[in-house]
């Protein structure tokens, strides 16, 4: 019988990494960072757990760090199998990685405490990389094998279907939010399975309809502008800045908003953007492929690209009314945390949530409603207006994972991953309203299935 130890995302949201054990495979899936305050946090520099030659191939769900960040520890520590994944993910994985790098670098000049890996670390992982399509049957034994198919979360993120010795196990990685404005729906389950692994992230939450989703974003760009402020957008590198980017257009195109300045004042977005353009085919519908033809719907008047440390300056000097989206999407890294320390003392100006907060970062302790924060070693008071829009982020909330889950034909087992303790409990809660059993594992608990 195969069995499953639980390395990471154990009653927290991030460090996604399972080892699955089988009569003739063992196999990894995701190995993520573990994040918090800091970017990388210390953990993530311990030696893994887990003997990294004894693991014939990795299975990655989808590229975010907290699922990629340590394939390139793995791969030092004695990995020489493949590492499978659809192609963007494999092309986002690269760029993750390089603008990881330099976040560390950064904090190595604040901490003095060293990168956690180079740039020639992660380039010597591609040599173990394998391209896969959804819905592809990769053998992995003779008779074990796995599947990757849509969660709907970012371009070129899956669910994984893993059979092994006979039992069939689904990882859901991250799953995506009810109708997403870019990428394709989240595939349904079907069959039964044996052991479900499922991401609880918003297990406790609801998201707003894509409706009332486009109605707050609007509201609060034109509050903002009526105040003459500066909108600042943490956002994450992969589809919430694409989604943002979309909405603006739109908004702009229909006369709703005026054309302003609107900065995209991230290297790694812009990186990421051209990315996007280069899988269509992985769009929601036919009538982006010909809208593409026609227009670029990642481009519009008004919008600024800043690659460069010398353009992002500029953006200071330009007056308000004025929009600023820039990473990290959790504010505890990137080009955001200059701009959070310029612009949250002024109450005219507005910081917009549209993403996950991990606990104890500072973008958590700001959602909390913190009136000071720690910023580049300052104590920065928060008298800007916070708002927070839940339906832009690309996790399913409870309404959407139990939607889900309920396309299986049967269930064995459950076990609840990627979540803080208080999700994970009550949507357990509400998997037994549905007759269904889920266990919360602890780190280093093995599971036999």
């Amino acid at each position: 019988m195969p069995s499953i130890t639980f390395y990471g995302a154990t009653t927290e949201v991030t460090g996604s990494c399972y080892l699955v054990r089988g009569e003739r495979t063992t196999v990894l899936v995701d190995c993520g960072l573990f994040q918090g305050e800091r970017f990388a946090r210390a953990r993530n520099y311990e030696a893994l757990p887990f003997g990294c030659g004894a693991i014939d191939n990795v299975l990655i769900t989808h590229a975010h760090l907290d699922h990629t960040g340590r394939l390139p520890k793995i791969c030092a520590e004695g990995f020489t199998g493949k590492i499978f994944a659809t192609s963007p993910t494999l092309e986002l994985m690269n760029a993750l990685w390089e603008d990881a790098i330099e976040i560390m670098e950064i904090e190595y000049q604040e901490t003095g405490r060293l990168p956690l890996y180079s740039a020639a670390a992660t380039k010597r992982v591609e040599k173990f990389f394998q391209g896969v399509e959804y819905g592809q049957k990769i053998p992995l034994s003779e008779t074990d094998y796995a599947i990757f198919h849509n969660s709907g979360h970012i371009l070129g993120a899956a669910f994984i279907e893993l059979v092994i010795d006979g039992k069939k196990l689904i990882f859901s990685g991250d799953i995506g939010n009810e109708h997403p404005p870019i990428i394709r729906e989240t595939e349904p389950l079907r069959e039964a399975i044996d052991l479900l692994v499922c991401e609880t992230t918003y297990g406790n939450r609801l998201h707003e309809t894509p409706q009332q989703r486009s109605q707050l974003f609007e509201d609060t760009v034109v509050q903002t502008i009526k105040q003459r402020g500066t909108l600042l957008i943490p956002a994450f590198a992969v589809e919430r800045t694409q989604e943002i980017l979309y909405e603006l257009h739109n908004m702009i195109k229909a006369g709703m908003i005026p054309a302003m300045p609107i900065f995209l004042d991230s290297p790694l977005a812009i990186k990421v953007t051209e990315i996007f353009r280069k899988y269509p085919e992985f769009f929601n519908n036919d009538d982006w492929l010909q809208q593409k033809k026609d227009h670029d719907l990642f481009d519009f008047p008004g919008l600024r690209l800043t690659p460069t440390r010398q353009k992002s300056r500029v953006i200071n000097k330009i007056p308000s009314p004025k929009i600023i989206i820039a990473g990290s999407g959790m504010m505890n890294g990137g080009r955001i945390m200059y701009h959070l320390e310029r612009y949250l003392p002024d109450p005219r100006n507005t910081l917009l949530i549209i993403g996950y907060q991990a606990a104890h970062t500072p973008g958590r302790k700001i959602l909390d409603g913190q009136k000071w924060v720690e910023l580049l070693n300052k104590s920065v008071p928060v008298k800007a207006r916070v708002i927070a829009i839940g339906g832009f982020s690309a996790h399913a909330d409870q309404k959407k994972l139990l939607s889900w889950i309920s396309t299986a034909k049967e269930i064995g087992q459950i076990c609840l991953v990627h979540g803080d303790a208080e999700s994970m409990l009550e949507f357990g809660a509400k998997l037994k309203e549905h007759k269904l059993e889920a266990t919360i594992p602890k780190y280093g608990e093995t599971i036999t299935i």
